[in-house]
């Protein structure tokens, strides 16, 4: 189901041609920028350990060039345990969060008390603490709603709120959203306040910072009424036009300097954008996680560069543009110094490899770039780091050390939820364990005879490691960190197969396989296998579709197969009933449940299986009956032997099968 091979590096340099790191250093700047920087932060269980190791290496990397701006590209927390933990109910709870909350704030020498925690300002503390100049709005800002994000990011009585702006250009706020009580459309960007840009002063120089959020936004979060956004699909001219106007606007007012921070979700399209634009020097690309590195920089273990760092181009001008990006969960520091004529143009001769590049905040990471002797002594050194390590490990002692040692099955094989290649490109056994999970509690919980499961990929959002050989709570609430809950529906064969030609039809690879995207919508299932050629029209890509155990004597039943519909799919004609997410019936990700309920509701036959009000029940009792995270501990609960699914290679997976691994 893992694919060993760089995801997209040779791709992207195949396609992008001359782009690629500069290596002449002859150009003179007028101005030099170092660019901190970093995208999909979403801190979850694995900022305790790297989010103080990212605060010590960017403390030790700002005095190094006198014009410093630290930025983000979105997604800067997620509905997770980390995120979650902070709004913690419990008074006792609370009143020491609240408490470590204005200690580590006075640590780091910002001055604020009688700070109260809540949902999400963890994650906030640590921007603010690390000293984040700016960010751009994600998708995940909005997966708690408008009335959250308000309460994370805006300041109150008892909370700083986001001490940066947070930017997005094309974002539209109507009166009514909660969120129009801290939007700007002048782009007018004090802290905490959402616009579409902000000018920032470093070195004696001044810096235009626009923000972009995926146009997706209301497929895949919860922007709620009176928010959306210009355009509303993956159209790079659309969001070009509204883009451009603030690039000219910018420089009108005397600012040549621009940098535009974008979550878009795939850096293919901020690759497009930038030959759109004109006048935009640098674009940090956020969602991608695309993981952009030099040779003369160490990565983490096992991880490989997935293209150069910075990529380099022209724009619609012909001016020199960088392109960069990291990978997320606080995992590395990107670092891009580059210099700037007397016009404000990017000089990429001035880029040095030795210098530019992601800086991996593994423990070798923080002592080659601080160099003190060992970790303790780094962030002991470290302001920033100091106080954040404050902050994660009063959260940890708290409340994620019980759920982190709260274990539902031994484990023997790592559990593969990685991006790409992984739960977004193909299948994989995480993918099919909590596939098989939904199926198993649904027909438990329903009476009915469910037949198959189906979710997105982009629902699983970490690995589950082989570590001690245990499967705990927090690891699972990790994995599963939206907590879907479950729902019902009765499908045709038709709609079965439409439902998976649009989970696939994204999805892009190389002739070998390799994958070239990484999609959201990407399915996980259980109950069935499918097999499907990326290489056809999108629509037209399923090839064959199998209902394992389905007949009545317990056989597989293919009810779907060269184009066309089996003669045996006409078993199904009265319905295939299917678990899947109630996101995704909802419309999320775009999948296209919602037609099919309103075309014929009494056949659909919706019912969701979560119980609001049932939580201490099984052998899970930390989250309500019928969500993803209980369904996937009392499966696992019920293993005997410890969880050996095998991560198999594309060629030898069963479930998912792209034509391309045995053409």
């Amino acid at each position: 189901m893992s694919v060993n091979r760089t995801s997209i590096g040779l791709a992207l340099c195949a396609a992008l041609g001359a782009y690629g790191p500069a290596l002449g250093q002859d150009a003179a700047p007028a101005a030099t920028l170092q660019l901190l920087h970093a995208s999909d932060l979403e801190g979850n269980a694995g900022a305790v350990k790297n989010a103080p190791n990212f605060a010590a290496i960017v403390e030790a990397l700002r005095p190094q060039q006198e014009a410093t701006l630290v930025i983000s590209a979105g997604d800067n927390f997620i509905p997770s345990p980390f995120s979650n933990a902070a709004g913690a109910q419990d008074e006792e709870v609370r009143a020491k969060l609240s408490a470590a909350l204005d200690a580590a704030m006075k640590t780091a020498g910002i001055d604020a008390s009688g700070l109260e925690t809540g949902t999400g300002r963890y994650d906030i503390a640590i921007m603010n603490i690390i000293g984040f100049d700016a960010s751009a709005l994600g998708n995940h800002e909005f997966d708690f709603g408008p009335e959250t994000l308000v309460s994370i990011i805006g300041k109150s009585d008892t909370w700083t709120g986001a001490l940066f702006p947070l930017l997005s250009a094309n974002l539209e706020v109507g009166a009514d959203s909660p969120l129009a009580a801290i939007h700007s459309d002048a782009g007018d960007a004090g802290d905490g306040i959402v616009a579409p840009y902000t000018v920032l002063e470093a070195g004696g120089e001044t810096y235009g910072i626009i923000g972009a959020t995926t146009p997706l936004l209301a497929t895949i979060s919860s922007p709620g009424p009176g928010i959306t956004t210009t355009p509303t699909s993956d159209d790079m001219a659309a969001l070009a036009a509204v883009i451009q106007p603030v690039v000219d606007k910018l420089t009108a007012d005397g600012v040549n300097k621009i940098i535009l921070t974008s979550h878009l979700q795939q850096i293919s399209l901020e690759e497009k954008l930038s030959t759109l634009l004109d006048g935009v020097d640098i674009f940090i690309a956020g969602g991608s996680d695309t993981r952009l590195a030099n040779e003369n920089l160490r990565l983490r273990e096992k991880d490989e560069a997935q293209g150069p760092y910075p990529i380099l181009g022209k724009d619609a001008g012909g001016n020199d543009v960088a392109i960069v990006s990291t990978d997320g969960q606080y995992t590395y520091v990107g670092r891009l110094v580059v210099g700037f004529d007397a016009d404000g143009k990017l000089l990429p001769a001035t880029i040095d490899p030795e210098v530019s590049g992601a800086y991996a905040t593994d423990d070798e990471g923080v002592l080659s770039v601080t160099g003190a002797a060992d970790l303790a002594a780094a962030l002991a050194g470290s302001k920033a780091g100091a106080a954040v390590h404050d902050l994660v490990t009063a959260i940890s002692d708290a409340v994620l050390t019980t759920s982190g040692s709260t274990y539902f099955a031994d484990l023997a094989v790592d559990l593969n939820g990685n991006r790409e290649p992984g739960v977004r490109t193909e299948e994989t056994n995480l993918g099919n364990l909590t596939a098989d999970a939904n199926l198993a509690v649904a027909n438990e919980l329903s009476g009915d005879k469910v037949l198959v499961s189906l979710k997105n990929g982009g629902g699983i959002r970490a690995s589950i490691p082989l570590g001690n050989g245990k499967i705990s709570e927090l690891q699972i609430q990790d994995a599963l960190a939206f907590n879907n809950p479950l729902s019902l529906v009765t499908l045709t064969p038709e709609q079965l197969v439409a439902t998976l030609e649009y989970g696939v039809a994204a999805s892009t690879y190389e002739d070998d396989g390799t994958p070239t995207n990484a999609q959201g919508r990407f399915p996980q299932v259980g109950g069935m296998s499918f097999a499907f050629d990326p290489t056809e029209e999108a629509g037209s890509r399923v090839m064959e579709v199998t209902l394992l155990g389905a007949a009545a004597d317990g056989s597989d039943v293919t009810i779907y197969a060269d184009g066309e519909l089996t003669p045996a799919s006409a078993e199904f004609e009265d319905g295939i009933r299917a678990v899947t997410l109630s996101f995704l019936l909802d419309g999320g990700d775009g999948y296209p449940y919602p037609s099919f309920v309103e075309e014929n509701a009494g056949f659909a036959d919706v019912v969701d299986l979560m119980k609001p009000d049932v939580i201490a029940a099984g052998a899970a009792q930390f989250t309500n009956v019928g969500t993803e995270q209980d369904a996937l501990a009392e499966y696992l609960a019920t293993f005997t032997a410890p969880v050996d699914l095998p991560d198999t290679s594309g060629i030898e997976d069963t479930r998912i099968r792209n034509t391309l691994f045995v053409q």
